[in-house]
């Protein structure tokens, strides 16, 4: 009894000083409204509102600035671009005109991206419902809601669906050590991870039940779900936060920051 009694106050005692989750910066700190996307960007924090538009937060001078804009942000050539009822550029610490373009959802190195096409100069390539996409050594990888995997090079255009692919289900693509991280989740199946390389599946691992809305990589490979935040590492998804996970704005060694909840987030062993 004396042994049980002293594992209960161990536990206990751990459990007291056993560290949180920390909030990086809490929503209703500047307006009433939760955080449902972002982007980190030279030092500063981009975060779109569910309905106070868009702030900016730079975590060197603890300041803040709201823009009445809201939209799809895209980094593309080391520049950072807001796609609203116009393309804006980020300058001189404020967003201005690049391009009188509406309704497009992406723009990265000459790509202009919409839900059914994209645009590079004179050419058009019609792709329906896209979901994703990224852009690796002058390849635009595009991932479609239903209809598989597309690749944009030298104005050429690949399609790879089921056969090739596990699903055609596509709703996040990041890159790793050369090799596409590709996220399947379509209704009533498992969410799945495919390791894509050389226009093919090298491995894919099925996961969760959860539905993946974004995955990081860059040391190591995060992958973000409507139920979690995953870590993969020696093949294996290990579950290191519970809560719908909107984005994940930064995964180094030193920094893991997401947004979840309608907050900025970062676990206790990355707290600043």
């Amino acid at each position: 009894m004396l042994i049980i009694c002293l594992a209960l106050l161990l536990i206990l005692s751990c459990q007291k000083y056993q560290k949180k989750d920390k909030i990086v910066l809490k929503n209703k700190n500047f307006c009433d409204s939760s955080f449902i996307d972002g982007v980190y960007y030279k030092n500063k924090f981009f975060i779109l509102t569910l309905g106070c538009g868009i702030f900016e937060y730079d975590e060197n001078f603890k300041k803040t600035r709201f823009y009445n804009l809201k939209g799809y942000f895209s980094i593309s050539n080391d520049s950072l671009f807001l796609l609203s009822d116009k393309i804006y550029l980020y300058k001189n610490e404020n967003f201005v005109v690049f391009k009188n373009i509406n309704n497009a959802i992406g723009y990265i190195s000459g790509f202009y991206i919409f839900r059914d096409k994209v645009v590079i100069s004179k050419d058009t390539f019609k792709i329906q419902d896209i979901e994703t996409f990224k852009l690796y050594k002058g390849k635009l990888f595009i991932g479609t809601n239903g209809y598989g995997l597309y690749i944009i090079d030298e104005r050429k255009i690949k399609h790879f669906i089921v056969g090739n692919l596990p699903s055609n289900f596509i709703k996040a693509i990041s890159i790793y050590k050369d090799t596409i991280i590709i996220g399947f989740s379509e209704p009533f199946s498992k969410s799945k991870i495919g390791f894509f390389y050389n226009n093919k599946i090298l491995k894919v691992y099925e996961f969760s039940d959860d539905y993946i809305i974004d995955i990081c990589s860059n040391n190591s490979i995060y992958i973000g779900t409507s139920n979690g935040l995953f870590k993969y590492e020696n093949s294996e998804f290990h579950k290191i936060y519970d809560g719908y996970i909107s984005r994940i704005l930064i995964c180094n060694n030193d920094k893991l920051i997401f947004i979840s909840r309608g907050n900025i987030l970062t676990p206790s062993k990355f707290s600043l």
